[in-house]
């Protein structure tokens, strides 16, 4: 089977709303879009990447985080609109990103679980939900584990977290019964490899050893992430064991900087086994995304 993952869309769409919806954090965030976001991260992109899943046909995609750029409803429901004629909860599975967590009242009204619960339940989301995250789909040979990293932080911050109780369950959902004779793969956001001083100090993800020291004692297969938009894999073995990291990079980004320009993932899965990671990049010329 094979696995699409994409991720960082930074959506913008600002139909129908108020200027008053920026006199907060948003003021920040929506100078920034007018200087350079707004250039790079185009809604049109992420209907190329659409048109190019829906040629590749993969059995399963997942989007690690950052649908949006402030957390307005008007992305929600634009990516929305568009994600789900690639299919439903049995062909997604999404988890937030800071972007999408942007706001205090955005992160409290759990607006991103409203939307995009399709993808994670097959129940009905309720805001008297709780223990959301982790959630677990089994999904052909894979047992999909998706980990809430992002967390409400205050301008310029974008760093993510992930609470004791959600690692308390991950620890569990790491050794339930079910996972057995699957190829384990645990999602999220912020990323896992170490960057520069700045980046870990200002947008890593704090508790990232305590994630990583379940992904080694579980021995999981694969762990896809974004938040940095150069992608990157690496391995990490433990016991004879070793964990792929994918790291997305941004599926939207129209920039001249090749490391950085708009790509997606396709992973190939047999017999309990990953036997390759294609990278599909996106050509400006032809307006496709090309195999790298």
């Amino acid at each position: 089977m094979r696995l699409a993952h994409i991720s960082d869309l930074h959506i913008l769409d600002l139909h129908g709303v108020s200027p008053k919806r920026f006199l907060s954090r948003r003021v920040l965030g929506g100078a920034h879009l007018l200087v350079r976001r707004a250039r790079e991260h185009l809604p049109e992109l992420l209907e190329n990447l659409a048109e190019d899943l829906l040629k590749e046909e993969p059995d399963h995609i997942v989007i690690t985080g950052d649908l949006s750029n402030l957390a307005l409803e008007s992305e929600f429901e634009r990516v929305f609109q568009l994600i789900k004629l690639l299919g439903g909860y049995s062909k997604l599975s999404v988890v937030p990103g800071n972007h999408d967590y942007y706001t205090t009242q955005a992160a409290d009204n759990r607006r991103f679980e409203k939307f995009f619960s399709p993808f994670m339940f097959r129940r009905e989301f309720s805001d008297l939900d709780v223990d959301v995250y982790p959630y677990t789909k089994q999904v052909g040979e894979l047992y999909l584990v998706g980990v809430n990293s992002a967390t409400r932080t205050v301008p310029p911050l974008s760093y993510g977290t992930i609470g004791d109780r959600q690692l308390e369950l991950i620890d569990k959902r790491l050794g339930a019964p079910e996972r057995q004779g699957h190829l384990t793969c645990l999602f999220l956001h912020h990323a896992l490899h170490t960057r520069d001083f700045v980046k870990e100090a200002t947008s890593g993800l704090l508790n990232r050893d305590r994630l990583l020291d379940l992904i080694q004692r579980h021995r999981v297969d694969l762990v896809l992430y974004g938040h940095d938009h150069v992608g990157r894999t690496w391995k990490q073995a433990n016991r004879g064991h070793s964990t792929l990291f994918v790291c997305c990079g941004s599926s939207t980004r129209l920039t001249d900087n090749p490391s950085t320009m708009a790509r997606y993932r396709l992973i190939t899965v047999d017999h309990g086994r990953i036997r390759r990671v294609d990278t599909k990049v996106f050509d400006a010329q032809t307006r496709r995304f090309v195999v790298e």
